[in-house]
């Protein structure tokens, strides 16, 4: 591969870009002790606070519970709740199910996101583990280690690298700990899920089906989500808070606005500072973080130049790009990123044609459609994009018959047709006539020269 030309920097036409990683990121002076701020659909990272830390995370456990038992229960399961309630612990938060109550697997979830019930909690690990080993009874203290290790696993699968679970509540323990980042993987893949997303948008649930001895049905604990609550947060949609002594106020937040989905985790926030940290991150990635079309499929990269092309044909080449490229980009990169591209060296022409500087000449054959070579889009020096570069049209070889055939279809084109009748008679004509010319002359010529050796004698 040769280069075609040095990088050069996009239009700012490009309303936004990105650093691949963290760049510098202004000091937002939160309270938390740990916290991070990632975009859903990318998982993009764009501002954290000593993110691996490895924290307790109360309640914000239940995220990873409802992920794990979403694979093994469906929403309309009937449960019958039974003494697996009484393994509750003492002096936790609970949805205030009793043994005997039959409930179904949503609404439990509803328990468990909304009311942050722990019973709710070790209900479903106690029906998840039984579904797993598939069995219809077990003991809880053999189900609650069965599903910690789902728990543990699904950590691993999503990505965690800092977390540990013991229990489906997150009831303090202190081999039970997690990171601000591995909570926002997991609230990362709780939001993809529609029934989880749409439950942990609700303030509150009292229809049938909730605990039966719910005293004013299920409320939520997120104030971001409370309208009138004068933590309120406009585009705030979930996801769940927690709280114990030790690991002290939490929550993962997550928030919509004009199509940018951002979640952020914040840990050990004292009051209200857990909600002020956490719509001070928001507020930061929509204010300054947006969506960007760098490339769109089939956009005109530049014109090449085919060196000898066809007599009558374009001696320029559109180049195409392959597909599109967008991204969540920092707006104030825009200037910043930068465009290259390369060409095979099979098609670049060897004939050291002379033009301006930079230019990229192409030789024939060419296909429509062919891959002539690579884009790259990188980002203070870290490569963001890698494409295809490919002929908008085909390009045909110049030959000794392709020149024949310009030249006879020249002629064809401007001599041999209705038009040109008059031309071609008034030439007839002309051409008669100077022959006449010579004809004549050339008689009398010959007839002088008669006379001229008749006088001599």
């Amino acid at each position: 591969m040769i280069k075609r030309f040095p990088a050069f920097i996009l239009s700012i036409v490009i309303i936004s870009a990105a650093a691949p990683a963290i760049a510098a990121q202004p000091n937002l002076n939160l309270t938390a002790e740990t916290a991070v701020l990632i975009e859903q659909a990318t998982g993009k990272t764009l501002y954290a606070k000593d993110e691996n830390k490895r924290m307790y995370p109360a309640s914000m456990t239940k995220i990873i519970t409802a992920l794990v038992a979403m694979d093994y229960l469906k929403p309309g399961d009937v449960i019958t709740l039974g003494d697996e309630l009484r393994e509750t612990p003492v002096g936790s938060s609970i949805a205030y199910l009793i043994p005997g109550e039959t409930i179904t697997f949503e609404n439990l979830l509803r328990g468990l996101m909304i009311m942050s019930g722990n019973d709710a909690g070790c209900a479903i690990a106690y029906d998840a583990a039984k579904k797993a080993k598939g069995v219809s009874d077990m003991n809880y203290d053999d189900a609650e280690v069965l599903f910690a290790d789902l728990m543990n696993k699904k950590a691993a699968s999503l990505g965690a690298t800092g977390s540990h679970f013991t229990n489906p509540h997150g009831f303090h323990d202190d081999n039970h700990y997690s990171t601000a980042h591995d909570i926002a993987l997991f609230s990362r893949a709780f939001m993809d899920v529609p029934l989880l997303r749409e439950i942990v948008k609700e303030q509150a649930f009292n229809e049938k089906g909730k605990g039966a001895n719910a005293p004013e049905g299920w409320k939520t604990h997120n104030k971001l989500i409370m309208t009138g609550n004068e933590n309120f947060y406009t585009y705030a949609n979930g996801i769940k808070t927690g709280f114990t002594d030790e690991a002290g106020n939490c929550v993962a937040a997550s928030a919509e606005n004009n199509g940018i989905d951002l979640i952020s985790v914040v840990f050990n926030s004292p009051e209200p500072g857990v909600w002020n940290d956490s719509k001070t991150l928001l507020n930061y990635g929509f204010a300054n973080f947006a969506f960007a079309d760098v490339q769109k499929p089939g956009e005109l990269l530049e014109q090449a130049v085919i060196g000898r092309p066809q007599l009558g044909k374009p001696d320029t080449l559109d180049v195409l790009s392959s597909g599109g490229f967008r991204d969540f980009f920092n707006k104030s990169d825009a200037a910043r990123i930068k465009r290259e591209i390369t060409y095979d060296e099979a098609f670049l022409d060897k004939t050291g044609a002379s033009l301006p500087l930079g230019a990229a000449v192409l030789q024939a054959p060419i296909a429509k459609g062919e891959v002539l070579g690579k884009v790259v889009y990188s980002l203070d020096g870290q490569v963001i994009y890698t494409g295809s570069a490919v002929a908008a049209a085909g390009v045909d070889k110049r030959t000794i018959s392709s020149d024949f055939y310009y030249y006879w279809n020249l002629a064809k084109t401007h001599f041999f047709v209705r038009d040109m009748v008059p031309y071609w008679a008034g030439g007839a004509i002309i051409l008669a006539a100077f022959v006449i010319f010579l004809i004549v002359r050339h008689k009398r010529k010959k007839r002088n020269k008669g006379f001229s050796m008749y006088r001599r004698r």
